[in-house]
């Protein structure tokens, strides 16, 4: 009898009224245990009747909690969004309340110094260390004054903090241009655009949002348009300075309180890095490493934009700007490689993709995924599929669930990210728990005569971000906290990050594409082209990457307390990744990691990416859709989750200590 898979235990119906009523019935029950726990006298304290109902509340509710904040960003319903935003912020206050609680405190810490850590279950252990070591961090060892002091900063800073998201995922700001202005864009994308007239004259009206921002500004030949768009994307959010100038205030004052030296220190104490002095040597070592690239590949911008100039009668200014970078690139691999992604992307129509690259994640790490028929299916909006995910190794069980959101609309999440709904854990009826999670992206929608076609850059994106997925959906732990991406901040990236690599392998690139048109596979020159173009600019486009890390390294070390971070910015991005931001613009007000959980934390996509280069290099590439290396993977590093560091983890998969000599070969090119 073939198994059926239990119903998602979320409902995406819901309306606004029934999302507070969720956040209102979590904080009763959550109020509820921690009441009985902290009246326990210290004769009744036991394991039974103090984690156990803790690890309880947490494991049955985190998915409530999850489904009533993550609507803001998805539900097509203003109402319900607005409802989740309040549900966010009424739940955050309470936590920090709640984590505050001296009396709770004072039971628990009771109980973990006379309980016998090594005596019991690892992850049982780990999960007492855990909360011991997140009351410090709370403060609660602290005198009663500074407590209320800290609890008060906290609730102000998460008020910051989701404000601040709120501007960013909603900002609509507009600009309108020409035909004529946007020469080199092809009829398909200005036939999606909205437009008006002015007198007399018809122009298109373009979002701040990636699919209209990008095209414009690889493949428009008027600079001034490209000036125009970019400067206007790279000064939205102006009202958000403040915000971001107030919360590093906040944390400066929160970590000082703790003992702590910054922010950063706070911040770095849980992640794998441990230290601000390994972080900085870390991202300057790269910089250094770098620049003198980064400067060679910007000359040979320079150049080819020399004679684009001359070509078109233009004058030419003898820089590189910044609206200029995505341009030249787009001209040096369409020169260079013959690499023209409006090609490319005829081969990649987003519903077959997704189907092969589901085919290959199903071999490498042994799952089944099923389709649910879309009047089977409870989603939040038509466009979003769900998928089973079924085990196809072990014992053929249900895994969990999967939601891909892909097209762009009004008021959604504006980037691509992994939106974990519904963490695993073993309940106690010792059956798992499976997971939800959804792949939200705004990939091209799909027109009257033509599918929805990706460039690569946007194949890469939606391999690393169902990556995301994959580490739910193996995650196999006894606790909700240790379930799936929820291990340090700097390791989070390099699973998904590893599996980018099978965008740049040619078997795999075969057999993930399709003409959408003739069904025929990309053929093997282009294959050939897409590898040797991947490291084309790599310095420059990691000196970038450098840029950001640097940048928030520095607004969460700093003691000065009328920081101008648009300066700042402004000087570090045109140090560090040697291009100049816009005049006047604030790339800081829309920089939205450092205001959505990245604070002192975006080192960590270059500190994961040195790690996911060493995995894939040593294991995968002799044979990228190995089984038996990926089964090998899934068991060490998904799925565990959180329930080991990292880096023990990582050494578990490699089989010794982790270097950074693939990720400086390989991907930088520096031998």
């Amino acid at each position: 009898m073939a198994q059926v898979a239990p119903a998602p235990a979320l409902d995406f119906n819901i309306n606004a009224e029934q999302v507070a009523d969720i956040v209102k019935r979590v904080i009763a029950e959550e109020l509820a245990v921690n009441n009985d726990i902290a009246a326990l006298k210290q004769e009744d304290q036991t394991y039974e009747n103090i984690v156990a109902p803790l690890a309880r509340i947490e494991n049955t509710l985190s998915g409530a909690i999850q489904l009533a904040s993550s609507l803001s960003q998805i539900s097509p319903d203003e109402a319900v969004r607005e409802a989740s935003v309040a549900a966010e912020k009424e739940y955050e206050e309470f936590s920090i309340e709640q984590s505050m609680r001296h009396d709770l405190y004072l039971v628990i810490q009771n109980f973990i110094a006379k309980a016998d850590l090594n005596s019991l279950p690892a992850e049982d252990a780990r999960m007492l260390r855990k909360m011991e070591q997140t009351f410090r961090r709370n403060g609660l060892h602290l005198p009663e004054d500074k407590r209320n002091e800290f609890k008060e900063l906290r609730k102000r800073l998460s008020e910051v903090c989701i404000e601040y998201m709120k501007n960013w995922s909603r900002e609509n700001s507009t600009i309108k241009f020409t035909k004529e202005e946007l020469e080199g864009l092809d009829d398909d994308f200005l036939g999606g655009l909205t437009t008006v007239e002015e007198d007399g004259v018809k122009k298109y009206v373009l979002t701040m949002k990636y699919p209209d921002v990008r095209p414009v500004l690889k493949l428009c030949k008027n600079e001034n348009t490209r000036k125009a768009h970019m400067t206007a994307f790279e000064s939205r959010n102006r009202e958000n300075i403040a915000l971001l100038e107030e919360a590093l205030k906040l944390r400066r004052q929160c970590a000082k309180i703790l003992g702590y030296k910054s922010h950063a220190d706070y911040v770095l104490e849980v992640k794998m890095a441990k230290t601000v002095q390994a972080v900085r040597e870390f991202l300057d070592d790269l910089a250094t490493k770098l620049h003198d690239a980064g400067l060679k590949e910007i000359e040979e911008l320079k150049k080819i934009k020399k004679e684009e100039k001359a070509a078109r009668n233009e004058e030419y200014d003898d820089k590189l700007n910044s609206w200029d970078t995505s341009y030249y690139q787009r001209i040096l691999l369409e020169n260079r490689y013959s690499v023209d992604q409006e090609e490319i992307k005829k081969y990649f129509s987003l519903e077959k993709t997704i189907q092969k690259m589901l085919d290959i994640y199903e071999k490498v790490l042994g799952l089944k995924f099923v389709k649910v028929p879309a009047d089977k299916a409870v989603v939040w909006h038509p466009d979003v599929q769900l998928f089973e995910c079924w085990d196809n190794v072990e014992d053929k069980s249900f895994s969990g669930y999967m939601y891909l959101d892909l097209f762009p609309r009004d008021s959604k999440y504006p980037h691509a990210a992994c939106f974990p709904l519904q963490p695993s854990y073993i309940a106690e009826n010792g059956e798992r728990v499976a997971p939800i999670a959804a792949m939200v992206a705004n990939f091209t929608k799909p027109t009257t005569d033509k599918p929805s076609l990706l460039k690569h850059d946007e194949v890469v994106t939606l391999f690393h971000e169902l990556g995301h997925v994959m580490h739910h959906l193996c995650s196999r732990t006894k606790y909700a906290r240790f379930h799936g991406t929820s291990v340090e901040g700097d390791f989070v990236e390099a699973p998904s990050q590893m599996l980018e690599n099978w965008c740049y392998d040619p078997k795999s690139l075969k057999y993930l594409t399709s003409h959408f048109e003739t069904g025929e596979p990309i053929s093997d020159d282009i294959i050939d082209r897409i590898v040797k173009a991947k490291n084309v600019d790599a310095a420059m486009m990691n000196l970038r990457q450098l840029f950001f890390g640097i940048y928030d390294m520095t607004i969460h070390t700093s003691e000065d307390e009328n920081l101008d971070t648009t300066k700042l910015y402004n000087d570090l991005r045109k140090k560090i990744s040697l291009v100049e931001a816009p005049e006047g613009s604030c790339g800081q007000a829309a920089f939205g990691h450092l205001m959505g959980g990245y604070d002192a934390g975006y080192y960590g996509y270059m500190w994961s990416k040195v790690f996911s280069s060493d995995m894939f290099f040593s294991k995968f590439e002799k044979d990228t859709l190995s089984s038996e290396t990926g089964y090998s993977y899934r068991k060490c590093i998904l799925e565990k989750g959180s329930s080991k560091d990292g880096m023990d983890l990582l050494k578990d998969f490699l089989g010794r200590e982790p270097s950074s000599d693939a990720f400086m070969r390989e991907d930088i090119g520096v031998h």
